[in-house]
């Protein structure tokens, strides 16, 4: 069985997910104590409980959006190639961007709990200021065909133009 590099281009495949991590998990292990031990001031008003399918199905689009987003950057990945089709024609950063916009608020309704939509503002934060470390190196690897996706699909938000 061939072993996948984890390395390409000087790159590695993880990208900046490590630090955006870092910043972003103690946010995540704040929100989770919160809820956990004062759950009447982390929860959302019960008159919105009505929107707790709507976390569920937040939920299974951020499962997809991620999970194709995780087969397609292996493949690509592995291959050297940038990947500019499937979800990183929606957003440049799908995995990112399904956790910010799908699975974190999906939480916050399933739960009916306010303090996960905080984490999310924090991974939002921390993709904005370490992500420009790999978009440099991707622009270093693959020159003007990533400046020109960068040009026509955004960083972070999904469908919006940059």
């Amino acid at each position: 069985m061939k072993r996948r590099s984890r390395q390409q281009n000087g790159m590695s495949i993880v990208g900046q997910g490590g630090k955006i991590a870092l910043f972003a998990l103690p946010s995540l292990f704040a929100a989770m104590s919160l809820h956990a031990a004062l759950p009447q001031i982390a929860a959302l008003p019960a008159s919105l409980s009505f929107l707790r399918p709507v976390g569920y199905v937040l939920f299974v689009v951020g499962l997809i959006f991620s999970g194709a987003a995780r087969v397609q950057l292996r493949r690509g990945f592995s291959q050297g190639k940038l990947v500019t089709t499937g979800v990183y024609a929606i957003v440049r950063n799908p995995i990112y961007a399904s956790l910010t916009f799908f699975a974190l608020p999906a939480i916050a309704l399933m739960t009916l709990t306010w303090v996960y939509f905080v984490v999310s503002a924090f991974v939002y934060a921390g993709v904005v200021l370490f992500i420009g470390k790999e978009e440099e190196q991707l622009a270093k690897a693959f020159g003007k065909e990533y400046e020109n996706y960068r040009a026509r699909v955004d960083r972070l938000v999904p469908f919006k133009k940059p």
